[in-house]
């Protein structure tokens, strides 16, 4: 191959995707910026660690996008007449050593906050310890990549890069399964108006989940195609842009969670359901997941000569509430 098709090849699949993988991240923060300004107008009474988690996906996602900025400077500036220079950073800027064990770090904070989530759903420690590890697993995988980037061992390197993304996409396929699960599961045999707000929250678990997967499964694709080639070909440039756009994804998807709890809120308050009877007496049930009320879904029992159900969320329902309900109702009678 001569030397100008090279060039042209590291110019289009290299740096044109490290460009569109900048471009990409940029606007992903940016949406970012306005669900973080979202949270903080909305949710002032949410509990410190809540709040913790927060500031902390702010701040690693801020970095991140000052680390791609840095890249592109050191890509389209400082090595603006040098191709091979440029094409070569991963092996000489530290800047582009650590952006896998980067990108890993923000993954597994966010894949964290959904363990946590599982938790609270279905109280199973043993398929949470088993995602939790998995998530373990890939980002160990990602700094022994890391490692060897450093140690300038390209080809160990890249061993260990499948290895930490097939672990990645395992973990977030069972993650995103097993919480649906819970609350398919959870939904069952529960009074209309605390079904829907389960079903709402299913929805929201899918969508919010969808788009993180998806990049994975296409990140991983991409970077076995890549690894077969024997010069930067397309699979490069998709395995770039994925790569750098997966954290970002990840960040939007939980605070895309957080933020839909004052919808789901308004949305059961407006299907409050009511009846004529002797007097109320209501019971208000605050179960929250892990302490950080990540699903923020409350509902007080209202029992009159019927069961009664007023949503208004803060917590996840269990059978157990509908029955209280029922034997209630039940000596009332």
């Amino acid at each position: 191959m001569s030397l100008n098709n090279i060039t042209t090849e590291l110019t289009i699949y290299i740096f044109g995707g490290w460009d569109l993988a900048v471009a990409g991240d940029l606007l992903l923060q940016g949406t970012l910026f306005a669900q973080f300004a979202h949270y903080n107008s909305l949710y002032k009474s949410d509990t410190p660690w809540l709040k913790g988690f927060v500031c902390g996906l702010l701040f690693l996602t801020t970095l991140k996008s000052a680390q791609m900025i840095q890249i592109l400077w050191q890509q389209n500036v400082t090595h603006f007449s040098d191709v091979f220079g440029a094409a070569n950073l991963l092996n000489t800027s530290w800047t582009q050593e650590i952006n896998l064990a980067f990108t890993a770090i923000i993954a597994f904070f966010v894949q964290l906050f959904f363990c946590q989530r599982l938790w609270a759903l279905s109280k199973n420690i043993y398929i949470v310890l088993i995602i939790f590890l998995l998530f373990v697993f890939a980002l160990v995988a990602s700094f022994v990549s890391t490692a060897f980037t450093f140690a300038h061992n390209p080809k160990t390197a890249g061993d260990w890069i499948p290895i930490h993304l097939s672990t990645v996409f395992v973990g977030d396929i069972l993650l995103c399964g097993n919480t649906a699960f819970s609350l398919f599961k959870t939904s069952k045999g529960l009074l209309p108006q605390t079904a829907g707000m389960l079903n709402a929250l299913l929805r929201l678990t899918f969508q919010s989940a969808v788009p993180a997967v998806v990049c994975a499964l296409i990140n991983l694709v991409a970077n076995r195609a890549n690894s077969k080639a024997q010069v930067a070909v397309a699979g490069t440039m998709l395995s770039i842009i994925s790569n750098n756009a997966l954290p970002k994804l990840y960040a939007l998807s939980a605070m895309w969670t957080l933020n839909s709890r004052q919808g789901i809120r308004l949305a059961g308050s407006n299907g409050e359901l009511t009846s004529s009877g002797e007097g109320q007496s209501g019971r208000r049930n605050n179960i929250e997941l892990g302490g950080l009320s990540l699903l923020d879904i409350r509902a007080p029992i209202q029992v009159r000569t019927q069961t009664v159900q007023h949503v208004d969320p803060d917590i996840v329902f269990t059978p157990k509430l509908d029955n209280v309900s029922e034997h209630s109702s039940a000596r009332k009678s």
